[in-house]
């Protein structure tokens, strides 16, 4: 638990750090946005959380999962929704592979030339992505590869890529993990007569489970360092007291949209489903995240 609190600490130290140098620089901002309603509530750290969605967030989360199917729809702030489906399967003894199909739209963007109240017209932005992931466990260690293939349109401009993303996770005790993924990284693509690179992104996440007298607790923490964005990060606790009951809360540092994340879990038999609460600040509003999951 001290060696957990202490990389807690040093992850909210790096989210301190300034913007990156290269801000602004990034296309396909949606590749940041959180997957998955329990990542959501557990402060984003989807890099040791994301489950049955991992290969939106951490490859080698997969190795070891049971075969399992995962849908997931929300809101997000303002007129941008996200849809995902989710598909894992077991690979013989020591692999495990995903498949997966994420959306996320925005519609009614208003467009102006010059300042004014009443916008010249409105036009839509739409992103999606196709995603294929492999993984193995390798005694205390887990590796993980995806790719994915991206297409974005933006009113009347659109562009295409492909990316891969890796990831090692290593388990020094059965309650405790420490993680490093390298997401997003493939060649620059051409938007508008502009080129423009994905948003790589450097994760490191740890989690620490553990039994207390009231039930099942987990304490988890990230930090990502976009190549188009400042240093942040973000802090998740889980309490199950029963089996088929959790309880979840979260802080994200360093993120201008929102801090708090709260929600909850439900499991009967084979299903699962979670809800997040995700209050936004600047009168952006409250979005509320499902997801539901299957193993089969």
């Amino acid at each position: 638990m001290r060696k957990t609190l202490l990389i807690l600490a040093v992850l909210a130290g790096f989210s301190a750090a300034g913007v990156y140098r290269d801000s602004g620089i990034g296309l396909f901002p949606f590749l940041k946005m959180d997957v998955g309603a329990r990542v959501a509530a557990l402060g984003g750290t989807g890099a040791v959380n994301g489950n049955e969605l991992a290969i939106f967030t951490n490859p080698a989360l997969l190795a070891g999962r049971e075969a399992s199917i995962s849908a997931g729809h929300n809101q997000w702030f303002g007129t941008t929704s996200q849809n995902y489906l989710a598909a894992v399967s077991q690979l013989g003894s020591f692999f495990a592979g995903s498949i997966a199909l994420r959306s996320v739209s925005t519609t009614g963007i208003e467009y102006r030339e010059t300042p004014s109240s009443n916008p010249v017209d409105t036009f839509n932005a739409t992103d999606l992505s196709v995603n294929g992931a492999i993984a193995a466990r390798l005694g205390r260690f887990d590796a993980g590869l995806g790719f994915k293939v991206i297409h974005e349109k933006i009113w009347l401009e659109s562009s295409s890529g492909w990316a891969v993303d890796l990831g090692f996770n290593y388990h020094p005790h059965p309650s405790l993990v420490f993680t490093a993924a390298y997401l997003h990284s493939g060649p620059s693509v051409t938007m508008d007569e502009k080129d423009f690179r994905f948003p790589r992104t450097w994760v490191f996440a740890s989690k620490w489970n553990g039994h207390i007298p009231i039930g099942e607790l987990s304490v988890s923490g990230q930090v990502m360092r976009p190549l188009d964005n400042r240093t942040n990060a973000g802090l998740g606790i889980e309490l199950s007291p029963l089996h088929w009951a959790s309880l979840r809360g979260g802080w994200k540092f360093s993120d201008d949209s929102g801090n708090l994340t709260a929600g909850a879990g439900l499991s009967a038999k084979n299903w699962s489903f979670d809800y997040a609460f995700v209050p936004g600040n600047y009168s952006l509003g409250t979005t509320h995240r499902f997801s539901l999951s299957r193993s089969l």
